[in-house]
């Protein structure tokens, strides 16, 4: 028997052989019962004290409430303070409330080490890092051989297999992967590629670039390469020389303000009738909607489950879906990266700590999200963590996004593949 086999429905769906689909209202109830090692009276180094009393489990968070990733990190906050509430109302941890002890880091790489030495100093066995890519990487430096174990919030993480690192969200190789999947089964073969020459335009273009190189990408060209600082306030002349080329589709790698600057380009010159890709940070509901004039009329983006109607996902996503999606209409927020990379990490430890106890150490933490996470439905899709994978998605989390103005619609099966609509 393969490894793998096709989860029946309108979109295929990867899962691992044997193992069954772990579904229910957000993991809360259906994430296993809590053990009896956490009845005795102890403490732990993440904050729970005698059983008698069932004071709080504490989760330690080291967000960027400040500088530049404050608008991750605020949201973050948010999402983590309801989902904590949402389980505490459920039971905790074994009677055990969460309470969340969250730091600022101010965006800085600095003053998020300092932050994780201390806890790591008081024994804490993980915490919870973001909220940007730079700040995240110099904290994951800090785990050791024993731990404690970090469990990142960005989106770009890498965490090395077999490490004390994890990471939620999906790999930016898989989302562009569904873009030149989409690409290819849509017939565009002539394409333009326009990046910015910051951190995040660079990495998609590398990311695109490595996968056009597929050998199931074969026949697609790339006719105009194009770059811009982020800081440019008019990119006209850039778009002109893709126009000039004739390009059958547009490849756009950059986010925010510059995005917006594209955008501004490509409505002065006429080219709104391009399908236009764009990468996953986009997508932004505020964002978008800000740019409601001038997107052009087919905006398509990589994007995971949390971003569609429970309605149009596989089956096993839906009841977690519906319930993810309840939890954040309550908060008065809307399904985006920013809810999601907390709460699918927060979620993972909260259903390894029922099962394990309360005095888990990081060590049993490690090995129960390597060992014991398979077919796990979350916002980012369906995780399947080992020792080699410490993110747990892939492709077949993937569904390419169109923008109808409010929300984004499905208009592709999993990891880019078979293109709704089109022939």
């Amino acid at each position: 028997m393969s490894k793998w086999r096709t989860w029946p429905g309108k979109y295929g769906y990867r899962l691992r052989a044997g193992v069954p689909v772990l579904v229910g209202a957000i993991l809360l109830a259906s994430c296993g019962s809590s053990t009896g090692s956490s009845a005795s009276t102890s403490t732990t180094q993440a904050g729970s004290t005698t059983s008698e009393a069932k004071s709080p489990y504490v989760f330690h968070a080291v967000l960027s409430l400040t500088g530049s990733g404050a608008t991750l990190g605020s949201i973050a906050k948010q999402a983590l303070t309801a989902f904590a509430n949402n389980i505490n109302s459920q039971g905790g941890i074994d009677g055990h409330s969460v309470s969340l002890d969250i730091v600022d880091n101010q965006s800085s790489p600095s003053t998020a080490v300092a932050t994780a030495t201390s806890w790591i100093h008081s024994g804490v066995p993980f915490f919870l890092n973001g909220s940007i890519s730079p700040v995240d990487n110099a904290v994951d430096a800090l785990a050791g051989s024993q731990g404690p174990l970090i469990y990142d919030l960005s989106p770009v993480a890498n965490p090395k297999s077999g490490s004390y690192v994890f990471a939620t969200g999906i790999s930016a190789t898989y989302l562009e992967g569904a873009i030149a999947n989409f690409m290819k089964a849509s017939g565009y073969t002539r394409i333009a590629i326009m990046n910015s020459l910051d951190t995040s335009g660079l990495a998609g273009y590398n990311d695109l670039e490595d996968a056009l190189k597929a050998p199931s990408a074969a026949g697609i060209s790339v006719v105009s390469h194009q770059t811009y600082e982020p800081s440019s306030l008019s990119v006209t002349a850039q778009m002109s020389v893709i126009k000039a080329a004739n390009p059958q589709a547009l490849f756009v790698s950059t986010t925010g303000t510059p995005f917006g600057t594209v955008l501004k380009a490509m409505h002065s010159l006429g080219m709104e009738n391009i399908p236009t890709f764009a990468t996953s940070g986009n997508a932004l509901q505020s964002e978008l909607s800000a740019f409601t004039s001038i997107l052009p009329t087919h905006l398509y983006l990589p994007l995971g489950p949390l971003y569609f109607s429970p309605s149009s996902l596989p089956a096993a996503m839906r009841p977690f879906m519906t319930s993810f999606d309840s939890v954040i209409s309550a908060a008065g927020g809307q399904p985006n990266t920013g809810w999601g990379l907390p709460v699918d990490a927060f979620l993972l430890l909260v259903r390894a700590l029922r099962s394990i106890g309360v005095n888990a150490t990081a060590s049993q933490l490690k090995d129960y999200l390597q060992s014991q996470v398979h077919n796990v439905p979350e916002s980012f899709g369906l995780y399947n963590i080992s020792e080699a994978d410490h993110v747990g998605t892939d492709g077949n989390d993937v569904w390419m996004g169109q923008w109808n103005g409010k929300s984004f619609t499905v208009v592709s099966g999993a990891d880019g593949e078979s293109p709704i609509g089109k022939s």
